[in-house]
């Protein structure tokens, strides 16, 4: 036992130093991460909310649907209007024209029904309708509506769910409350990790520093055990992005990493301290110190290892590509039905030969499942869209083989706003050297003309994946330098170079 407690002793402490050291690496990606466990572990407590029932009966067919209510929300509107006749032409280069109506219902921005007719159907009235409406078996009421085709209307049908709203327990805000502080835990952790391997290596204070170990060791366990049975937070982050683990090779790791733990406990009369406990106390200070420090420099600036994949050297183009012949994702139809309040998937093979109808279904959505998953490029998410996110300028982006620049404000809100007038310089070199720039954000476009016109940006902003955006450089602003699709160089908002040292970057 004494040999064996001394090796784990070593083999714990060494594993514990690394994990700590790769993640103040990056602190800020560890921060992502810890905020992902946040905001999942927040939702997967908030307290199961009924839903609205809808059924709209209009010019012979009925329409069934239910909608999650929301813990936030106390009131929603069934919105029905109409316009008048709009006259479209029967065809190019013939002058006859036809007219049309339309009717909408809509439940918010989801809309639930639309009727059309036009002129030639010999019909004034473009929608009758009875809908009915009701909370978890509840009828809440029945409205009538009848629109004419002469003529726009507006009918507003307000339902109040407060009755039926279920309060979350505590553990939503609390779990809420932790998001803000997920960069501070973060870095607090890492060091801990370190310090603690340290600790247990030199053997100072066994049974304090053992039992700080099965504590970190089952949150760790709980993690990413919760991670690989529930399928969330599928990266747990456990290596920083050095080493990728799905989340059930973490859980075994961490399993292992447990029951070395409490060997080491069973044996700790044999772990025996290395220095004179005022020698092991300066040691561990003085590591606390450097860990704190790297770890703030890291995220200060940008990881002193960057292991992501827009690091420089690295062809973007070619980590997007699926080779030829590789499988593909597979997926299958899924029909989801609501019945008394509570919502089921069916398979087409399922509904074959069934009346869900008659059994007291009603349909609520259509989803494609995946059964098979394909080949995944190591970059899959990277795109350039327009602001109406319906356009996306990717292909454009990689057949530029000349210098250009891609800004990256994963969002616009919470940019360092002291790197501005630097940043406005390099654009305007840029502009002037013919380089293209593509400034990449998440926010929403009602956010990203604000902060323009704020802040004087003469250029039109792309808009990107949040998540990928982050995975690009750890910097709100960055600077990715590109020559043609190869990375040759990243600046974070706190060390953007002058015009001069960038343009000598160019010219390396």
């Amino acid at each position: 036992m004494k040999y064996l407690a001394n090796i784990l002793r070593v083999f714990v402490g060494l594993l514990f130093i690394f994990s700590g050291f790769i993640k103040s690496n990056d602190p800020t990606g560890f921060s992502y991460k810890l905020d992902e466990y946040f905001s999942v572990f927040s939702g997967d407590v908030e307290a199961i909310q009924d839903s609205i029932e809808i059924n709209i009966t209009a010019n012979g067919e009925t329409v069934s649907s239910t909608h999650a209510i929301s813990p936030n929300r106390n009131e929603y509107q069934i919105i029905a209007n109409s316009s008048p006749w709009i006259s479209k032409p029967i065809m190019d280069g013939i002058t006859d024209s036809v007219h049309f109506a339309d009717a909408t219902l809509s439940l918010g921005s989801k809309q639930l029904f639309t009727s059309s007719i036009n002129s030639q159907m010999n019909d004034s009235v473009l929608l009758d309708a009875t809908i009915t409406y009701g909370i978890a078996g509840n009828l809440l009421g029945e409205e009538t509506i009848s629109f004419l085709a002469s003529s726009e209307n507006n009918r507003i049908i307000n339902i109040d769910a407060s009755k039926y709203v279920k309060e979350n327990s505590w553990l939503v805000d609390f779990f809420q409350g932790l998001r803000p502080y997920a960069l501070a835990l973060a870095i607090f952790l890492c060091v801990l990790e370190i310090v603690l391997g340290i600790a247990l290596i030199i053997g100072w204070a066994p049974k304090f520093t053992i039992w700080l170990l099965i504590i970190i060791i089952i949150l760790f366990t709980f993690l990413t055990g919760y991670s690989a049975y529930f399928n969330k937070v599928t990266d747990c982050g456990c290596f920083g992005d050095a080493i990728k683990l799905t989340p059930w090779e973490s859980f075994n790791k961490d399993i292992i990493l447990s029951v070395s733990i409490l060997l080491i406990l069973l044996g700790i009369k044999y772990v025996k301290p290395i220095f004179s406990n005022p020698f092991s106390v300066k040691v561990l200070t003085t590591f606390t110190i450097l860990s704190v420090s790297f770890s703030l420099y890291c995220w200060h600036y940008l990881p002193v290892k960057n292991f992501l994949k827009f690091k420089e050297g690295n062809n973007i183009m070619n980590l997007t590509v699926v080779p030829e012949g590789a499988p593909t994702d597979v997926y299958e139809n899924v029909f989801v039905y609501a019945k008394d309040g509570v919502e089921e998937e069916f398979s087409l093979e399922q509904m074959s030969g069934r009346d869900l109808k008659e059994e007291g279904y009603s349909f609520v959505d259509r989803r494609d499942k995946l059964i098979s998953k394909g080949y995944d490029p190591e970059i899959h998410d990277f795109k350039i869209m327009d602001e109406s996110r319906s356009n996306d300028y990717i292909d454009d982006f990689f057949a530029d083989s000349s210098y250009k620049i891609l800004i990256v404000m994963n969002d616009v809100e919470k940019v360092n706003l002291k790197s501005i007038d630097e940043l406005k310089k390099i654009i305007k070199m840029c502009q002037k050297e013919g380089f293209e720039i593509y400034p990449l954000t998440a926010s929403a476009s009602e956010k990203v003309d604000s902060f323009r016109h704020e802040h004087q940006f003469d250029i039109p902003f792309y808009y990107g994946d949040k998540t990928n955006l982050k995975s690009i450089i750890r910097s709100n602003p960055g600077l990715v330098l590109f020559d043609g699709n190869v990375v040759k160089r990243n600046w974070p908002s706190t060390r953007l170079p002058s015009v001069k040292k960038f343009m000598k970057a160019v010219a390396k």
